[in-house]
């Protein structure tokens, strides 16, 4: 049984067959892991975007900032849209910290950090009433239309960099 293992696998085409299965078998498993950060940063017309981040320890009365870097979005065919942003409770429940738009409202994919929009938002008050001081803390970010209709299809918005900052 060893010998005719080894005889296979002498053969050159045998080993690149088992090669590129062995490849294959290990793309396919990375791509479906649900860590992939595209997959939970990207706000649609029908689903916001959540995340993660750690909440870093601070001064006791101290000042608590988030900020929010979009690296690309996707301008719909009409409608002005914007991002509400909302940390997540405990309980399931959320608060909003802030909402900001784009602008100039064109399609854009960032290439560098300075191509980039950044937001920050006062979420001091905010961990407070959630109850949380240190640890991590879910960041939502859901697309919304200025004129109180519905987001339109197609308007897309993929986050950069999500981070808690202690002063």
């Amino acid at each position: 049984m060893m010998t005719a293992m080894l005889t296979i696998l002498k053969s050159k085409p045998m080993r690149y067959a088992i090669q590129a299965v062995a490849a294959f078998v290990i793309t396919a498993t990375a791509l479906s892991m649900p860590w992939r950060a595209e997959a939970q940063q990207t706000a649609t017309a029908s689903a916001p975007a959540r995340i993660s981040v750690s909440i870093p320890r601070g001064e006791v009365g101290g000042l608590a900032t988030l900020e929010v870097v979009v690296s690309a979005f996707r301008k719909p065919a009409w409608g002005n849209v914007g991002g509400v942003v909302r940390l997540k409770r405990p309980d399931g429940g959320v608060i909003e910290v802030g909402r900001f738009s784009i602008f100039p409202a064109e399609s854009f994919t960032a290439s560098t950090s300075g191509e980039e929009q950044r937001f920050r938002f006062d979420i001091t008050r905010a961990l407070k009433e959630i109850g949380v001081s240190t640890g991590a803390a879910e960041v939502e970010v859901a697309l919304i239309e200025r004129s109180n209709r519905p987001v339109p299809a197609g308007a897309e918005l993929q986050l950069g960099n999500v981070q808690i900052s202690m002063r």
